[in-house]
């Protein structure tokens, strides 16, 4: 029941009920009720902050994975960064080896220019859209990165290939194995011919051995002569390795000197005849010799960097014993 307020009329020496004005009646009722929604809002407000929708638990669910693969792809960015920086320095390593420029760094960058997917997320006004952009371009530039660093080590392969042929048609062992080599004579150029007892140019190196020993071919090749000649080489072979590379094996055995014959390819490392002293010799001994473009140059520098520390130290040794040609 509604209290009656009442007040002295001192007029009428009476007590009146109080009149409340509508308007203030009515400010009244809108006081209570804005306070009442207010409460109620307040207390609705907390209770969702601690209780959250179903939606807004999906939302937050949904957030939270979208986090942990931001997370992942940050990562793989950074794996895939770190294994084409290996790539590259192998590269570079590669043609330092294989003699080759180093692909400017500009290519290797890969700078990427206007990218339709790219303008089109740019015009989708993304959340987060910085970060996606950013995102977007690492993975573009990185795709041309690769694609390029792919392109280089194919060249590369190819190259190598056609080396590796070319450095297994190159003179580049000793004819005659360590173990069955007596003396060496590098003396190359000028020296007294020990049979003509006159000075004459030597053309070649002389490996002294046994008879019958094994002669090697230094590198692939095709035989192109093997047979008793009568210019002072006696029993000769001589291999045309290509590139401009020939090399010529002289007075060998003159009973079964040849293991190879005219025609015949042969392999670095083949057994192509045996040690004699055919021709014009002073003992049993291989003559040696390495043509390019048809001219003789010094053999010494197509095979002692092939040998390790200890062959090419006995190979200084047996130089000291004996310096003189035998031919």
């Amino acid at each position: 029941m509604t209290k009656v307020k009442y007040y002295y009329n001192e007029e009428t020496c009476a007590y009146e009920p109080v009149e409340t004005p509508l308007k203030a009646r009515l400010w009244r009722y809108f006081f209570y009720l804005l306070s009442a929604t207010l409460v109620a809002a307040a207390g609705l407000y907390g209770y969702y902050q601690t209780n959250p929708t179903p939606k807004e638990e999906l939302l937050a669910s949904n957030r939270q994975k979208l986090d942990i693969q931001w997370d992942i792809l940050q990562h793989e960015i950074k794996f895939i960064n770190t294994a084409l920086a290996d790539l590259q320095l192998d590269d570079h390593e590669l043609r330092e080896i294989l003699e080759l420029n180093d692909l400017p760094a500009e290519i290797r960058a890969a700078g990427i220019g206007g990218d339709n997917q790219l303008n089109s997320l740019i015009a989708q006004n993304l959340k987060f859209e910085k970060q996606i952009v950013a995102a977007y371009q690492k993975i573009s530039k990185l795709k041309a990165q690769l694609k390029i660093q792919g392109l280089s080590l194919d060249t590369l392969t190819k190259y190598a290939r056609a080396r590796e042929e070319f450095w297994a048609h190159i003179p580049a062992i000793q004819p005659v194995a360590h173990e069955d080599l007596r003396r060496f004579s590098p003396v190359y150029g000028m020296r007294l011919n020990p049979v003509l007892g006159k000075w004459m140019p030597h053309k070649g190196l002389d490996f002294m051995g046994k008879r019958g020993i094994p002669i090697y071919a230094t590198g692939d090749g095709v035989v192109t002569l093997a047979q008793m000649t009568y210019g002072g080489f006696g029993n000769l072979v001589v291999i045309d390795h290509g590139y401009g590379y020939k090399t010529r094996y002289a007075h060998l055995n003159r009973m079964h000197p040849f293991n190879v014959k005219k025609g015949d390819h042969v392999k670095r490392g083949q057994v192509i005849g045996y040690m004699g002293s055919s021709g014009r010799s002073a003992g049993l001994h291989l003559h040696y010799e390495v043509l390019k473009d048809n001219v003789q140059v010094n053999p010494i520098g197509f095979f002692q960097l092939e040998l390790d520390s200890e062959s090419y130290r006995k190979l200084l040794l047996l130089a000291k014993e004996n310096t003189a040609p035998l031919d």
